[in-house]
């Protein structure tokens, strides 16, 4: 698979010489150039990183389905490791506050393997997670605009989760720089276990050279 399919043929100014101070070293997500300079740099490193994640699940959830909840999914190229790992039918919801250009362009609609359709805003994600009642996997691959546009996040997935038997918590990170705090993912996991710890045991596996977790709560 080859990810520059994605932007080939998309002509777009390196951010380096860019003019527009807007969206220059930054992910704007409306600026169909921010996201092409953005996967360029990013979205290899992202995919990969996503494909090996699903496959330590994988192997910790063995022959059991996962409901995928990817909270901050981006053009949501991990829906791409998702199946490999757990086959073309699985359960895969891309959540994110913000639609990128790059998703309306020819290249993404016929990009293969297939991208999602659609990608669903928060508060329609944090809906279908109320109504699975089966291994939801809660992913936050780089999720920090998800998480600090959306203050009442934990509270909600508190709320949520609270009622469930058992669910899992991803996050990884590789990179660390303005687009991805990964301080910002870890202390909001930190916190939002702190909270459900009264009704859950947890276990964490660490993978990806200790740059990846696996969280796993199961009800008392």
């Amino acid at each position: 698979m080859e990810i520059k399919k994605l932007w080939q043929g998309i002509k777009v100014g390196e951010c380096e010489t860019c003019e527009n101070e807007e969206c220059k070293g930054r992910l704007k997500y409306d600026d169909l150039c921010a996201n092409v300079n953005y996967l360029k740099e990013y979205g290899e490193k992202n995919f990969e990183k996503n494909r090996e994640t699903f496959a330590e699940l994988k192997k910790i959830m063995g022959d059991e389905k996962p409901a995928i909840f990817s909270f901050g999914c981006g053009v949501g190229l991990d829906y791409i490791g998702a199946k490999e790992n757990f086959g073309e039918s699985v359960v895969y919801y891309p959540i994110d506050e913000c639609k990128w250009a790059i998703i309306d362009s020819e290249n993404y609609k016929n990009f293969e393997p297939k991208l999602p359709k659609r990608i669903m805003k928060f508060d329609e994600g944090m809906f279908m997670l109320s109504v699975t009642s089966t291994n939801p996997v809660l992913c936050f691959f780089n999720s920090i605009f998800s998480i600090s546009e959306n203050t009442n996040l934990k509270s909600k997935l508190v709320s949520v989760l609270q009622s469930k038997n058992k669910f899992y918590i991803i996050c990884n990170f590789t990179v660390s720089s303005d687009f991805h705090l990964m301080s910002v993912e870890l202390n909001f996991i930190k916190d939002l276990l702190k909270e459900l710890r009264p009704l859950f045991n947890f276990k964490k596996v660490d993978f990806l050279g200790d740059k990846g977790i696996i969280i796993s709560g199961i009800r008392k």
